[in-house]
């Protein structure tokens, strides 16, 4: 999907860099910025329209630091691991966070939360020498859907006019969402148990 590829020019490489300081580094680093006022507006103020919009701002940079890394060649092997890590903990902050509040049915937290925590212990022996697996379509999509799902619920909880269809759409992109994230989950499980058998037989 040239969505997911957005950014790379054609006949250009994927190259991967050890570079620590690029500009589309410094952009995924920011979106741990807006996680704390996140958890304030709702927690502390009830801000949910501007909650929203910090949550919706912070997504949406999840595709422009990529699109970055892509269009002027700062595609990093930090990058490659902070990015999905950062959302992951964008999705589990906004979940629990919202859990909190009587927003977003614990269950739903749980099955997000408890894919992310299955996919560390995975990647706990990923860092042991295995090599690191790249975020696949499946995953992109499922991110993709959550972070437009979760924000969504708070626009479902204002007292305006699109309320309801907002929850309906929260609840329809979040399930599709959840769906991909753990079939994302399958084919990342695999392909960690493949790299484990090309390494035991190197």
């Amino acid at each position: 999907m040239r969505l997911f590829d957005a950014g790379l020019r054609e006949g250009q490489s994927r190259s991967v860099h050890d570079r620590v300081w690029t500009a589309a580094n410094v952009i995924t680093f920011a979106r741990l910025l807006g996680l704390p006022l996140f958890v304030w507006l709702v927690v502390g103020s009830q801000a949910y329209g501007i909650a929203f919009g910090v949550l919706t701002l912070v997504g949406t940079t999840d595709w422009i630091d990529g699109y970055v890394a892509r269009r002027f060649d700062q595609v990093t092997r930090l990058g490659r691991i902070m990015d999905p890590l950062i959302d992951r903990a964008l999705l589990a902050t906004a979940g629990i966070t919202l859990m909190l509040v009587g927003i977003l049915p614990w269950p739903i937290v749980a099955l997000i939360v408890g894919r992310d925590v299955a996919l560390l212990a995975i990647g706990a022996v990923l860092f042991k020498g295995v090599p690191a697996i790249a975020v696949s379509r499946t995953g992109k999509f499922a991110t993709a859907c959550l972070l437009i799902g979760v924000p969504g619920f708070l626009l479902g909880r204002m007292d305006w006019p699109g309320a309801v269809p907002f929850r309906w759409a929260a609840w329809a992109f979040t399930v599709v969402g959840i769906g991909a994230y753990y079939l994302a989950g399958v084919k990342y499980a695999r392909a960690a148990r493949v790299a484990l058998r090309l390494r035991d037989a190197s």
